[in-house]
């Protein structure tokens, strides 16, 4: 009797162990590919939609707090049919408890204006963060560009 009670307490410790981190990391990739297929898909509503209700997007000199003024930032950008933006990420990190995590990688806007194309690129950081419903969402979005661009 001891010994099967023993058995089942070190069972259920082994299942305590927290989430398995390379399935916590494909998950947030997985999350921040969706975030850039819904954007493309969607426009500022798809973009704005991966947010949590208090996500933060930093830009040079201004932090915009809030799905709908991230929303409001960037419905020009992405509803012109002229530009494009797309992006992919290079790395992905979880925390221990599994809760948080951030991705890293790089983005690139596309901006036609007749004959010509300017295209810039650079890096971004987002730190993504679980919900009660098991969707990860978007607290932080830092992006920056290359220099000389």
């Amino acid at each position: 009797m001891v010994i099967a009670v023993a058995a089942a307490a070190l069972a259920l410790g082994a299942c305590r162990r927290g989430p398995d981190p390379e399935v916590m990391r494909a998950a947030i990739r997985d999350a921040d590919l969706a975030f850039a297929k819904a954007t493309k898909e969607r426009g500022a509503e798809g973009w704005a939609s991966f947010f949590a209700d208090s996500g933060m997007m930093v830009t040079p000199g201004h932090n915009y707090v809030g799905r709908p003024v991230i929303r409001e930032l960037m419905a020009p950008e992405l509803g012109d049919t002229t530009r494009t933006l797309t992006w992919s990420p290079t790395s992905v990190e979880v925390s221990p408890g599994g809760h948080l995590g951030y991705t890293i990688g790089r983005w690139e806007r596309t901006a036609r204006s007749g004959d010509s194309t300017v295209v810039r690129r650079g890096s971004y950081v987002t730190i993504w963060k679980k919900q009660g419903d098991g969707t990860w969402k978007v607290v932080l979005d830092i992006g920056n560009a290359d220099p000389n661009q």
